[in-house]
């Protein structure tokens, strides 16, 4: 490496040359200049001798090679190249123009400083410098400590130059890149403690086989030719496949800053992804943090890490979902079978909803989107499978409920058009028969109320106009008609009703008059429908007689010769309920049951 002055390096040569130093010289030639080019397939020294175990051919570059056609140089067998980072205590000038031109070149990037750190503080500043240099381009090669100066570190101990070395080592390695120690064999037998020093070495020993054994790497000579380049240039050969050493895809802390690299390169303005998530690197090559808009989408980044949040993250009490994008999900949301409802804002609804004029519910603590039978502040609601608050009718599992405008369920009478309706405790519409208050009433299948007359179970039943089951006597339409007081059935046939008998045709309507049942002659009195007994009338000039049971047969008198005074069939007829039933058991009892759901 060349790093010396001119007037000390020509001085140094004849002494470099015994001792298999780098001489550290300035462009300048001499009769070993020679391109270590391969023949028949293997590298060989000047002289002809086979290196052994070469796997690849580079170079070292500062500013002593000026300018570079870095294209040319790719092609001229170079697979690498090591980039001086300082010449006379500031940047290499030509170290951004390299390190750009060989990286586009597709050429194996590292770097090294001629160190002159006399502590291990000095060699921490000097990675530093290194890392702040480098960490914007795409370092794909080992960072080396180079050490060689006899001014500085060679007036050092071993133990002190390992020290030195290691903390600048350390240093590099912990920022993630590989580090080395470039040296002579003179200075890795003499001048370095190397039980102490536990890096890679890149050897140097110019035109004859090095003494170290085992290093990565070797420069060879410091005159060698190379397409690209105008005069000398070191050439260096590796030994060993450094890629497991070197990740392309990585994390680095440099200066207290965490970066990402991607193939080497550092990742800005862009998403990344190292494996465990994804990140985003903003301007500066930082993970940016927290809420974060990009393309109109919204996402949220770890405040501590960065990485994008997927799923849901409560933020200040709120709760948010991030879809596997990353976005910020607003609007409907399916999640492992629920639905949830997120505001504009991203955050998740709970309670009642209104959307698109429809409601909704939605759990006060899960946000999940509530279906089906839901009681909220003592009241049910019906929510359907799409979440829509039901109103009006519903049928649901064979049952029928109304549920106000407000959703909430109706108990107890309700009145809809022209139909009222009877809902249970438990909100079903009621149908059939239904005791309600000590009343009984009966429901079609609608459920709707019904009033008049019904036929629900082959008996005749009379409902009033409030609905209510009637029972006893019952005037309609003309006729007089007898209710069971106990189950409400409409009689037919022979009834005893307040000691008195009374016979109802088939139409359950009371008879009155003679009245012909079972082949016999009955009379009924026409103005209250009771039946005469043990009684003589007269009926249209002929008298009848009237027995216990109220069969008639005609009276041999006849009514001309009936004496004044004898009583009427009217009058005859009103004393019948004191006298023996009829006894026709066929046509005097009717069954009293109850209304089917007794």
């Amino acid at each position: 490496m060349r790093h010396k002055k001119l007037g000390i390096r020509f001085a140094a040569a004849a002494l470099c040359a015994l001792m298999g130093m780098s001489a550290g010289f300035g462009p300048a030639m001499n009769s070993w200049a020679a391109g270590y080019e391969k023949v028949n397939g293997y590298y060989q020294l000047a002289n002809g001798t086979v290196i052994e175990q070469v796997i690849a051919r580079g170079i070292d570059v500062s500013r002593w090679q000026g300018n570079v056609n870095w294209a040319a140089v790719a092609a001229d067998d170079v697979s690498f190249v090591m980039l001086g980072t300082r010449s006379k205590g500031i940047v290499d000038p030509y170290f951004h123009t390299n390190v750009q031109g060989a990286s586009a070149a597709g050429l194996k990037v590292g770097a090294y400083i001629y160190s002159l750190a006399t502590t291990p503080d000095m060699a921490r500043e000097e990675a530093d410098f290194v890392l702040s240099l480098v960490k914007d381009y795409p370092i794909s090669f080992p960072i080396a400590f180079d050490a060689e100066d006899s001014a500085t570190l060679g007036t050092l101990p071993p133990a002190q130059v390992s020290e030195i070395i290691n903390a600048f080592c350390q240093r590099i390695a912990d920022a993630g890149y590989y580090p080395i120690v470039y040296a002579n064999d003179y200075w890795l037998s003499n001048k370095i403690d190397l039980s102490n020093m536990h890096y890679d070495v890149w050897v140097a020993r110019y035109e004859a086989k090095h003494v170290y054994s085992n290093p990565i790497m070797w420069q060879v000579t410091s005159t060698g030719s190379i397409n690209g380049i105008n005069g000398n240039v070191d050439i260096d050969f590796l030994y060993k496949d450094l890629t497991p050493k070197l990740p392309g895809n990585m994390w680095r802390t440099i200066g207290g800053k965490t970066y990402y690299y991607q193939n080497y390169a550092i990742q800005k303005n862009t998403w990344v992804n190292d494996g465990s998530g994804w990140f985003y690197m903003n301007e500066e090559g930082l993970t940016a943090t927290g809420w974060f808009d990009k393309d109109g989408l919204r996402y949220y980044l770890d405040e501590t890490s960065g990485r994008m949040n997927i799923g849901w993250k409560q933020l200040s009490d709120k709760w948010y979902f991030f879809n596997p994008s990353g976005s910020m999900n607003t609007g409907w949301l399916t999640d492992n079978g629920a639905r949830y409802y997120l505001g504009s804002d991203g955050t998740m609804a709970t309670g009642w909803q209104e959307l698109n004029g429809q409601y909704y519910y939605l759990d006060p603590s899960s946000g999940k989107m509530a279906t089906g039978w839901k009681n909220i502040n003592d009241k049910w609601y019906f929510l359907q499978e799409s979440g829509v608050m039901s109103t009006g009718w519903l049928d649901n599992n064979g049952a029928r409920y109304y549920l106000n405008n407000d959703g909430s369920m109706v108990t107890g009478w309700h009145t809809d058009g022209t139909s009222k309706y009877y809902l249970a405790g438990n909100g079903a519409v009621s149908t059939g028969w239904q005791l309600i208050d000590n009343s009984w009433y009966f429901f079609n299948q609608t459920g709707a109320m019904t009033t008049g007359w019904i036929n629900p179970d082959g008996s005749w039943y009379y409902i009033g106009n409030d609905g209510k089951m009637q029972s006893g006597w019952l005037e309609e339409r003309g006729a007089k008609y007898y209710l069971s007081t106990s189950s409400g059935k409409m009689t037919v046939g022979w009834r005893q009703v307040d000691g008195s008998w009374y016979y109802f045709g088939g139409s359950g309507a009371m008879a009155t008059g003679m009245t012909q049942v079972g082949g016999q002659q009955y009379y009924l009195n026409p103005a209250d429908g009771k039946m005469a007994a043990s009684a003589t009338f007269v009926l249209d000039g002929v008298s009848y007689t009237a027995d216990a049971n109220g069969v008639c047969t005609v009276t041999p008198q006849t009514a001309a010769e009936q004496p004044e005074g004898e009583s009427t069939a009217e009058s005859q007829a009103g004393q019948a309920g004191t006298e023996t039933a009829p006894i026709d058991s066929s046509t005097n009892q009717t069954k009293e049951i109850g209304p089917g759901i007794h």
